[in-house]
């Protein structure tokens, strides 16, 4: 069934929920070990810095009582390191020799120098390129015969992981460098006829809006479905149901951040979240910690916690006890509409974007999502002002773009802002009004924070 979303490797799907613990601790202890006996200069010195040994963690629940081994600045730092040293940027906690690196991608670097997490061995290739078929052939239904529009905002993280996995399902990708722009892109569309659109949830929206400015119905495309990752996307209601009624088609929510925890959302009206579908791949929302603290915390239904990653598997550049800053909301129960029997997240924001507003923790993207319920009589675009770096404020300030033939509405709409942010955030934000199309719409993820110091 189409959208019904099942274990990759299929074996899981045998296992019950204490099976599939016992296998994934199992693997786990193997790659504490290989991971240990690989890097002598970081994991070797992070477990004697912690007083641990690797043979003491036999369980998750072992696992979740180390202390944080390493984040992005911490990997960024290893990265800087080995390049000095050995004259490579795969990090001090490579554990593969350098050479057997087949491919890799590098990250942004917009908060610093870029890092390389997508590095990979021929093993981690082969690995990454069965999960990416498994979900596009075995999930969304799609194989021989169709063709991917990949216009990614990402760079290279989706060509060095996705790609491959993409190629292997029997799927012809027609990719297309995003700063060509949207005539292009559409001379692609017209000439090639892809049967389905890889992208991030901005441009599909931004694209929605210029093809009936163009006087193009999005629907004649014909797409089969549209999968979405980079950013918040399947958990706006209003922006799910927006961009699946203009194109006609399902939307996806694919999760993937470094490739880690990889999961992807169901066929289903309602959004019931990200399913970890890639089960054995790493140890991900089995170990959740709060975002200030980095203290466990219990992993129940409706749980809120930064993801911590092990990975299982991974043999050139692993991550041990990795601080992501990706903040979600934890779901332990079956998806009601799939019956999904493993874990299902819907991300509430970065460690990085939570402010306190007068005791009140709140997440950029959670204000986002709120402001993104205003639609129509908003765009749905806006901007945090923050006037200091100081992530403790005593007023949260927006831009906020009204929408076309608001003009005279502007105080009773900045009015329903503050109460409908008041009830769900327990915040009353101050309104700076701009208008429609206003702010920039990068062809990267649009930055949620506009810094005014």
């Amino acid at each position: 069934m189409k959208g019904k979303v099942r274990f990759w490797p299929e074996e899981l799907n045998n296992m019950g929920f204490e099976q599939r613990k016992e296998h994934k601790e199992r693997l786990m202890r193997e790659s504490i070990k290989y991971m240990y006996d690989n890097s002598p200069e970081y994991y070797q010195v992070c477990f004697k810095e912690c007083g641990a040994e690797p043979g003491d963690i036999k369980t998750i629940e072992d696992l979740r009582k180390l202390p944080i081994f390493m984040d992005k600045d911490r990997e960024r730092q290893s990265m800087e390191t080995s390049l000095e040293k050995y004259g490579h940027p795969f990090g001090l906690h490579v554990c593969c020799d350098p050479a057997d690196i087949i491919s890799t991608g590098g990250t942004a670097g917009t908060t610093g120098h870029p890092t390389y997490p997508y590095s990979q061995t021929q093993e981690d290739f082969d690995l990454a390129a069965e999960a990416v078929a498994f979900m596009h052939n075995e999930i969304l239904g799609l194989g021989r015969g169709d063709r991917a529009f990949f216009l990614f905002p990402l760079g290279v993280y989706a060509t060095s992981t996705l790609l491959p996995g993409i190629q292997k399902a029997g799927i012809l990708p027609l990719p297309i460098e995003i700063r060509l722009g949207p005539q292009v892109a559409m001379e692609l569309v017209k000439w090639t006829k892809p049967t389905f659109w890889w992208t991030g949830a901005a441009i599909v929206d931004f694209y929605l809006e210029g093809l009936k400015k163009m006087g193009i119905d999005p629907k004649d495309f014909g797409f089969k479905c549209i999968i979405l990752t980079g950013e918040i996307g399947c958990g706006i209601p209003e922006l799910k149901k927006k961009v699946e009624e203009g194109y006609g088609c399902r939307w996806y929510d694919f999760w993937g951040p470094s490739f880690t925890s990889i999961s992807i959302s169901c066929d289903s009206d309602e959004y019931y979240g990200l399913h970890n579908f890639a089960a054995d791949i790493d140890i991900c929302y089995e170990d959740l910690v709060d975002p200030e603290t980095k203290e466990p915390i219990e992993l129940k239904e409706g749980a809120v916690g930064e993801i911590i990653v092990t990975h299982l598997r991974k043999k050139a550049s692993p991550y041990l006890k990795y601080a992501t800053g990706d903040v979600v909301e934890l779901f332990t129960s079956e998806c009601p509409a799939c019956g999904f029997k493993g874990y299902r997240i819907k991300p509430v924001g970065r460690s990085d974007d939570m402010l306190t507003v007068k005791g009140v923790n709140v997440f950029g993207g959670a204000i986002l999502r709120t402001l993104q319920k205003l639609v129509p009589k908003v765009t749905g675009h806006m901007r945090i002002i923050k006037e200091d770096p100081s992530h403790r404020i005593t007023k949260l300030k927006l831009r906020v773009e009204y929408a076309a033939g608001m003009e005279d509405k502007l105080d009773d709409l900045a009015n329903e802002i503050r109460q409908v942010m008041k009830t769900e955030l327990r915040v009353s934000p101050e309104i700076e009004w701009t208008a429609p199309e206003s702010l920039d719409r990068p062809a990267r993820k649009p930055p949620l924070f506009e810094k005014r110091y």
